[in-house]
């Protein structure tokens, strides 16, 4: 069977924002570490990533835990301001697996706002899978969500190669047998093409 490839959004598709600036921009009254601290690991804001709160109700959290005066509509201009740009290096990545009949998709923690700012730039690279935590209520590195991930694209695990920049992620994949790779948009290049060049001789 060919392999199927699956890429994380942030980090190796998506270049990371900068949370100096998105504390900044929200005229925060807390220090940084505390602001970093929650936006990455509140429980509140991981529900949003699982889709069991909404974007709206979280971001308000955020916003009143940080001490900052900004309006709802404020934070989201702000926030898909600072989003960055796609990975040349990763975009060429999936065009060719793309011309060349492989099957591919977007495996990602992420709110629906995340998507929502992403979407035409998502859809442009028509992956063939989509599966994303707001969605499906699961997140990466759990076993469920791998668990999820290969029962969806009917194949045996090693049929699966995925890459993403957090190790725990890529450590979780690996334990439910999936070929999976740390890498950023940075480096993916030269990790890719170590795969394919070891597929070919195999």
């Amino acid at each position: 069977m060919n392999k199927i490839f699956l890429f994380d959004l942030g980090g190796v598709l998506l270049k990371p924002m900068n949370h100096h600036d998105l504390y900044n921009k929200l005229n925060c009254k807390i220090p940084f570490s505390y602001f970093e601290k929650y936006w990455c690991w509140d429980t509140t804001v991981l529900d949003a990533h699982k889709g069991t709160v909404t974007d709206d109700y979280h971001v308000k959290e955020l916003l009143e835990y940080a001490k900052s005066d900004i309006s709802l509509k404020q934070f989201y201009e702000i926030y898909a301001n600072l989003q960055g740009s796609f990975y040349e290096e990763t975009t060429n990545i999936i065009k060719l697996l793309k011309q060349n009949k492989y099957k591919i998709g977007l495996l990602s923690n992420l709110r629906e706002m995340d998507y929502r700012i992403c979407k035409n730039k998502i859809e442009k690279l028509n992956f063939d899978y989509l599966f994303l935590s707001y969605k499906i209520g699961k997140l990466k590195p759990y076993k469920e969500m791998y668990d999820y991930v290969i029962k969806e694209c009917k194949c045996n695990p090693s049929d699966i190669i995925f890459f993403d920049d957090y190790i725990d992620n890529v450590n979780g994949a690996k334990e439910c047998g999936i070929d999976s790779y740390l890498v950023t948009g940075d480096n993916i290049k030269d990790v890719f093409y170590k795969i394919m060049s070891m597929m070919k001789e195999n």
